[in-house]
């Protein structure tokens, strides 16, 4: 028997699904109907630019996208693999979710590996194992345009892989010690905290960019009608989770109850707490949910679409659940009519998956707050976005980090003093009861 063999068998059932999602994604890439140009299609899309909004479905096509996301899969297994003590997590489950779905719209492998590198280098360079930041190396990805955009700056292609080269190390090497001091800001009311970190890491790269003499050219290309390759294998991932919840039904509904009146406030790991059936049982029916609300407005499934799905799908299992998302995304909703924006834009769309990294508000202020912050978080995505000028796949993630800072201290100081005067009405009402007596 073969190292890896021996190696495989060993593994947790939860390390090996991830194998199994990788070869599902291969056999799509390979079942495409212009596989014959798989190669060169993935190819174009590796020495592109990266750029939010990049549909890759509509630039490379399903194979060479579906080639390009199951490497994706197929090093996030890797990783995980490599530390053969842990289980995986669901913070690792949305890391992974996030990465993959980001394969389908921004993210490349070779944008990627300078990335991955410079967080090893971090790793070494505090004396800490490259395990303790697997997942952050995940996240840390969203900078990738950063390092295609430096990459295309030059004239020279070998001065260009340089200096990419190195900007994306430094990207990976500074990503790990911002995201926990930036995880304070928002009071972990933002799931997205890794979101929120490569904003502003965006944002100052972005402007650096003037004093270079270039500016970011803001090309989205979205593709605009029903794409059948990734709504079928959204249906393949979510039918596989649906068949495993109803094969552990009687496990999965057990803990149900509680994973859904849990607030979702970082750290709420439903894997560590509820278990591996429950939370599956919540990630199909959270994705699931999201994919009716899709086909009720009619939404074009894209490459980002898809991605936001399969966000929302790895997320279910660290800190999202259908009572603490809807209320964010109905304030969305309501946002972006008021606001006169069509329920078919690309904008509303994304805002709609991604404002669920929000859930923390209504799962631990209340509904009301959630729906509020679904509102301004709308408003708010398209100022972000001019901050750092498309330079991170995660700008919906930029945009919850600043919603939950800027009301999380104005709900507690309302919250406190109705108790404050909730408290004074009850004793006056008590003296003047016992006067009356």
């Amino acid at each position: 028997m073969t190292w890896f063999s021996e190696h495989f068998i060993h593994q947790s059932a939860r390390k090996r699904a991830i194998l199994y999602l990788s070869c599902l994604t291969l056999l799509f890439a390979l079942a495409s109907p212009d596989r014959q140009d798989m190669i060169s299609k993935f190819w174009f899309l590796q020495i592109g630019q990266n750029y939010l909004l990049r549909d890759f479905f509509e630039i490379a096509g399903p194979s060479g996208t579906f080639l390009n996301a199951a490497i994706h899969a197929f090093w996030a297994y890797f990783l995980m693999s490599r530390n053969e003590k842990t289980k995986i997590n669901g913070l690792q489950v949305a890391g992974i979710g996030i990465y993959l779905g980001h394969a389908f719209f921004g993210s490349t492998v070779l944008s990627s590996i300078p990335i991955f590198i410079g967080v090893v280098l971090y790793a070494r360079w505090s004396r800490q194992s490259y395990k303790i930041f697997t997942t952050v190396s995940l996240f840390a990805i969203a900078t990738s345009p950063i390092v295609t955009f430096m990459g295309h700056s030059f004239t020279s292609p070998v001065l260009g892989v340089f200096v990419a080269s190195l900007t994306g190390l430094l990207l990976g090497f500074i990503s790990p010690p911002l995201a926990e001091q930036f995880l304070k800001f928002h009071h972990g009311l933002s799931l997205y905290n890794y979101g929120f970190t490569t904003g502003i890491i965006a944002m100052f790269f972005a402007l650096i960019f003037p004093y270079m003499g270039r500016q970011v050219e803001k090309v989205s290309v979205v593709s605009s009608h029903l794409e059948i390759y990734p709504l079928v294998y959204f249906l393949c991932l979510w039918l596989i989770l649906a068949v495993l919840v109803l094969m552990n039904w009687k496990s999965a509904w057990s803990t149900y109850p509680k994973l859904i009146k849990t607030s979702g406030r970082t750290p709420d790991d439903f894997m560590t707490k509820f278990g591996s059936h429950s939370t599956l049982l919540n990630m199909c029916l959270n994705s699931g949910i999201y994919f009716l609300i899709l086909l009720i407005f009619r939404e074009p499934f894209n490459g980002p679409i898809l991605g936001g799905l399969l966000s929302i799908m790895g997320f279910s299992a660290f800190g999202k659940h259908p009572r603490n998302s809807l209320p964010v995304s109905a304030g969305v909703t309501l946002g972006a009519l008021l606001l006169g924006t069509s329920l078919t834009d690309i904008r509303f769309q994304l805002a709609l998956l991604f404002s669920t990294g929000l859930a923390p508000i209504s799962g631990y202020y209340g509904l009301g707050y959630g729906f509020i912050a679904g509102m301004i978080h709308y408003s708010l995505t398209s100022v972000t976005f001019m901050m750092h000028q498309g330079m991170t796949l995660y700008n919906n993630g930029y945009a919850t980090g600043f919603v939950a800072a800027f009301l999380a201290p104005i709900i507690d100081t309302i919250q406190e003093n109705n108790r404050y005067w909730l408290q004074k009405i009850k004793i006056g009402y008590s003296n003047y009861v016992s006067r009356k007596k």
